[in-house]
Order: C-alpha cells, then structure tokens, then sequence
C-alpha cells in the first residue's frame, strides 16, 4: 500500500473510532503504527479528536513523546495547551532534552515555566540551558545528550564505559576531553573497536576536531556538516569546552527549514505559519510585496505613457512589451535563485564577486541571443518583413534579458554585503527594477532603431 493511502486509512480509522468511543481499538491501531504516522494523523484531525487521541496516548508517556518529537507542523503548541502541566510532565521526562526545548518554546509563557516547575532539577536544568540559547544557532539545535570520555581512558574501559550507558543517543563519534572537560580529541567507533583494548584513547585520536561555536548560525552548521560528511559537529563554548553536538537529523531539518524560510521570502510570503495561518495574518504578510509590486507596475505604466506618442507612430511595440518584460524577469529570477541557493549552501563566495558574475552571464547572453533571434523573426513576419521592427525588438529584448541576467547575480551578493537577507531583498528589488528599467531600455532602444 502507499504511503499516503496507508495515512490516510489512518486518519479514517482513527476519526471513526474516535467517534464511536471504541477505545480499545483505537489503542491497538495507535500501537501499530509508526509514532511518525500516528503525529502527521494528528494534524489531520479535528480539534476534538486529536485531544482524544492524544489523552489516549498520556497513558504511556514514552510512545506520547515519541509522537510530539515526530511532530513536523504547526498544531501542537495548540494540542498540549489543552492540557495542564502534570499531565505533560511525564512526555517531557521522556523527551530527549533537544526535542524537549524545541517544544518548550512553543507552548505559551505560562505553560512552559509550569512544566519546567513541574520537573526534577537534574531534568529541568539541561533544557533550561538549551533554551537560553537562539532557536537559529548551533547551541539551540545541539543535543546535550552526547558521549564524551577522558583522553587517559584505555579503549577497553571505553568501550566497558559505553555499554553501561545504553540511554546515550546514537553515538557516532567517541568525544575526548582533558579533566577541565576541554574538547582535545575525536574518533570514530570502528577506530575503538579496532585499536589494541590497552591504547589509551589520546593515542589514536584525531586531534585536529571540527567544531562549531554554541552562538554559529544553524544555516552555517548545516553548510560544515555537509562540506566535511561529517554524522555528528561538536557544540563548544568560549573556552572550548563541550556543550553539545549536533547530528545529521537536526541538519536535515535545518536544511529542510532554511529552504522552505528562502523560497517563502523570495516570494514575499514570509514563515508559513503565517502564510497557513488566519486570513488576517495572510494579507498582513503578503500586502507590502503586492504593492511594492503595483508601485512598480504604476511607474511602468508611467513610463509607457510617456512614450505615447512613439506608440501612435508604430503601434506595434506594444504587442511585444509582455515578451520583453516576461523574459528578462525569467532570466532575472533564475540567475537570483542560483545565487541565493548558492549563498545559502556556502557554495558560493560573496568575495569572488565578479567571478560569479562571469558565471551567470555566459549562458544568459547565449540564451538572449537565441530568444532575441526568435523573437526579431517574429517580429520580422509580423510587422510586415520591417527589418527596422525586427532589430528593435531583437536588440531590446537582448538587452534587457543581460540586464536582467546581471541585475538577478547582482542585487543577492549586494544585499549581502549590505547585511540584508538576499532571500528578501531580491524579489522585490528584482521584479521593480526589471519592470522600470526594462521598460525604459525597450521604448529608447525601439525609437532609435525606427527613428521615432
């Protein structure tokens, strides 16, 4: 069966028993399924089911945690706020303490200081500290739950050391560290497991360790971890002192979000809770970029008035004004989206400027030259075999298609230096620029080559 076919008889089954009451079947539907289906069934729910549901899955806190932890959208914040703060506690003595800040966050001011309230020091504390740092940066993403041991320590005691800790996360890296729990040395399961049960750990350990600072954006995180193929990035403070580390799953999904935030901004919708959420919340964050966008379409209009008594001489330009300003805009939007791709990914370096330039503009002069030669045949045929009308097209819609290409390569590099987001800069500047100065160099270019 596939995927969405089986959720889907999920979410029937469990609204239908829900409805009936039969909580018994309901019980044993939930055991069965994955804890990542029984989250995504939830958000499907109505708001009466889910709680049922979910009051159903408190009896056991573990499976309860599991499923808040597989959580992907919005509606949970919403969920357990139905709820009060001893009955949460045993879902978040459950949680690892990354998944348990992470969620924390969410929950109203209220709700969160009572379930933190609600739990023991020991379990409290290493939330509280995660939740002290930016959701954004490495320290808000790292788990505190990592294996780290003494450079003295033998590979058998270790490995000894390992075993008497099954509770410890996936370990991918063994961490080393001096007595002031500095971070000295790194190496690999298989090397442990390999070397001689009496070679003390300093003597097979990488101390060349990659690691990233608790305040580095998690943007930046995702980039290390992918250059290096690295499963694991260890988390340190100032003094280079252990906090955390942070795995390949919390960079999927730093990755999954940045691309989500960069494509939702380059279209001026803003976070997609704002954007999947009220009406009113909707039109607040789509309305300054849909007048931006009028602003420039109205000082367009301007410009093509001012040129009215051109058009009354050739009213012909008029019919190519749309594929003029539609593919510069095109090649505008796609040099912007490799650009900004490419700053988001740290594939591209902002200093090498003119280098990426090159880049961008080789094709998108061979692709001006192709599209400029259709469209000036066209134009040829159309307006009655007029060479003139053929080269005022060809060369205008040539120009403005290299305008665009290096307009789309530029304004994402310069809002960078500028310290602005490329992501929300270029749309807006893109599409305005393009729409004003494409316009202009259309109607200059077309006069002089008809001599109007």
């Amino acid at each position: 069966m596939a995927s969405k076919d089986r959720q889907r008889l999920l979410v029937d089954s469990l609204r239908r028993l829900v409805r009936r009451g039969a909580e018994a079947h309901l019980r044993r539907i939930v055991e069965k399924a994955r804890s990542e289906d029984v989250a995504s069934a939830l958000t499907e729910l109505p708001p009466r089911e889910s709680h049922a549901v979910f009051a159903m899955l408190l009896a056991d806190p573990e499976r309860a945690a599991e499923v808040c932890a597989a959580w992907e959208s919005s509606g949970l914040p919403e969920l357990l706020g139905q709820f009060d703060a001893e009955e949460l506690k045993p879902i978040f003595t459950e949680l690892a303490d990354d998944d348990a800040a992470d969620i924390l966050i969410l929950l109203p001011e209220e709700l969160r200081a009572s379930i933190l309230e609600a739990l023991e020091d020991a379990e409290s504390e290493p939330i509280e500290e995660l939740l002290r740092y930016a959701e954004d940066t490495a320290g808000g993403i790292m788990s505190t739950d990592f294996f780290a041991l003494d450079k003295e320590l033998t590979a058998r005691e270790a490995i000894v050391t390992l075993q008497e800790n099954p509770d410890t996360e996936v370990v991918f890296y063994v961490y080393c560290v001096n007595e002031e729990g500095t971070l000295v040395g790194v190496l690999s399961l298989r090397q442990l497991l390999l070397v001689r049960p009496s070679t003390q750990l300093k003597e097979v350990m990488n101390s060349d360790v990659i690691s990233v600072p608790v305040t580095m954006d998690q943007e930046e995180v995702a980039g290390i971890v992918a250059r290096y193929d690295l499963l694991a990035l260890p988390v340190v403070d100032e003094f280079n002192k252990l906090c955390g580390i942070v795995a390949v799953d919390d960079v999927i999904d730093v990755l999954r979000e940045e691309a989500t935030e960069d494509m939702m901004l380059m279209a001026g919708l803003g976070d997609t809770d704002a954007v999947l959420g009220t009406t009113a919340g909707a039109v607040r964050t789509r309305i300054p970029w849909l007048l931006a966008a009028v602003g420039g379409g109205l000082g367009a209009a301007f410009l093509i008035g001012s040129f009215e008594a051109q058009l009354a001489e050739a009213a012909i330009l008029a019919s190519f004004i749309p594929i003029v300003m539609g593919l510069g805009g095109n090649v505008g939007v796609q040099a912007s989206t490799i650009v900004v791709r490419g700053i988001a990914m740290g594939q591209i370096d902002p200093s090498r400027a003119g280098q990426i330039m090159g880049a961008e503009l080789r094709p998108a002069v061979v692709m001006a030259l192709v599209c400029a030669t259709v469209a000036g045949g066209a134009a040829f045929l159309i307006g009655g075999f007029d060479l003139r009308l053929a080269g005022a097209v060809a060369t205008s819609l040539l120009t403005v298609m290299i305008f665009g290409a290096t307009l789309g390569a530029a304004v994402p590099l310069i809002s960078l230096r500028a310290g602005i987001d490329p992501a929300v800069a270029t749309g807006p500047i893109l599409t305005t620029s393009i729409d004003l100065i494409g316009v202009l160099l259309y109607f200059l270019i077309a006069s002089a080559w008809l001599g109007l």
